[in-house]
């Protein structure tokens, strides 16, 4: 019995082993290739109500502990708004712009081991 229990633990863990080895490791995300698309619901934002941000990302599949966080320039001051991620390249955002004007955005991704921005421009009647 004793035997059985050694050689049934012996090969468990070999297929541990085996299922270890043969997953396949994400593919590395290069900060070369990534792109990101800024948009805006409504398209033409008002001052005075509140603005949906919404960054897309291309040039890689961004993996699930992916995060984002939208910078505002107000004033030459940043306002941070932690972005809800709508699915794997997706994130999204809320925000009242007070005054008319345009506005730099800089989308600030954290994935893996890295932080890219992009800066965009919002422009708000």
């Amino acid at each position: 019995m004793q035997t059985i229990v050694k050689w049934s633990f012996v090969l468990g863990l070999m297929f541990m082993l085996l299922a270890a080895c043969s997953s396949t490791a994400p593919t590395p995300v290069d900060p070369a290739v990534l792109d990101a698309t800024l948009t805006t619901d409504p398209d033409n934002p008002i001052a005075g109500t509140k603005v949906r941000l919404k960054a897309a990302f291309t040039g890689a599949e961004l993996s699930n502990s992916s995060g984002m966080t939208f910078e505002i320039r107000v004033n030459e001051k940043p306002i941070l708004i932690e972005a809800i991620k709508e699915d794997n390249n997706t994130f999204e955002g809320g925000y009242t712009f007070v005054e008319s004007g345009t506005y730099e955005v800089y989308l600030h991704l954290y994935t893996e081991d890295i932080h890219l921005t992009k800066k965009k421009q919002v422009v708000v009647q």
